[in-house]
């Protein structure tokens, strides 16, 4: 299990690395492009330069990696899955010496480690931004005592702890509730009784579950919200854990299925 995930992290890398390491340099290199700009708002002057025309290249640079990011993850989270277990390589994959659950929980753990990857480096990159604007323009940045002593002040009781691990849980069973079920519309198609067209199917599949989903969602939002009436913050959160694990737990059975009876590689 430990070896596939690690197979999938490595081979993914590939598919990621690029773009994050583009990020990061943009985000480092956009305020300092765009430092004339800045110097000018500070002294409530328009600057016209080359440099400021930079600066409004690297800002959109920046914009357009922050949606590629997240675009690419999407996309390469259906694309690995197919490719590795429906194209060529999935010869190899179904043949190795792991069960199918290890197969999916391997390939689910990696997409939701990429996804809290990608959110991570949304983060420093943006955060490296602001920390290079507040440098270039003289700002007084906190020293790490005043750090220490801002978070000295912030008290967390135990029912904080509770609802941040609750808040955490629903965040990952959620993340995993997308993956499956995109793994669900691409794995259904990959059976003898529909030979052609499987993309387009899966395409298809996606929106018609998507609609009836959300029409069961609406017939059952009146009975949940009397049974939450009277349900603590937590409780709430609670139910909806359990609601989004048992939609995890149909698409994983009808992904394992359809691997283990009726599945037919290209």
């Amino acid at each position: 299990m430990l070896k596939l995930l690690k197979y999938e992290l490595i081979h993914e890398w590939r598919s990621y690395g690029i773009i994050y390491l583009i990020f990061i340099a943009a985000c480092v290199l956009s305020p300092i492009l765009f430092k004339d700009q800045m110097f000018a708002s500070q002294a409530n002057m328009v600057v016209e330069s080359n440099m400021s025309v930079l600066g409004v290249i690297a800002v959109l640079a920046v914009t357009m990696m922050t949606m590629a990011i997240i675009i690419s993850t999407a996309i390469n989270i259906a694309l690995n899955y197919r490719n590795s277990m429906f194209k060529r390589p999935g010869y190899l994959t179904l043949t190795l010496p792991v069960t199918t659950h290890q197969l999916i929980l391997s390939k689910v753990l990696a997409d939701i480690l990429w996804i809290i990857i990608a959110g991570f480096v949304l983060m420093l990159g943006y955060t490296l931004m602001v920390l290079v604007a507040g440098i270039l323009i003289g700002m007084d940045l906190p020293s790490w005592s005043e750090w220490m002593r801002l978070f000295s002040m912030i008290h967390i009781d135990l029912s904080d702890l509770i609802t941040l691990f609750l808040s955490l849980a629903l965040i990952l069973s959620g993340m995993a509730e997308m993956i499956l079920y995109v793994y669900m519309v691409i794995t259904l198609p990959q059976t003898r009784f529909t030979p052609r067209h499987k993309t387009a199917i899966s395409v298809a599949l996606f929106f018609v579950i998507s609609m009836i989903m959300g029409l069961i969602r609406d017939s059952l939002s009146g009975p949940l919200h009397y049974m939450t009436q009277n349900l603590s913050g937590n409780g709430v959160i609670a139910l909806e854990i359990m609601f989004t694990l048992l939609t995890c737990a149909l698409f994983y059975g009808a992904i394992y299925f359809v691997l283990e009876k009726k599945l037919e590689v290209e």
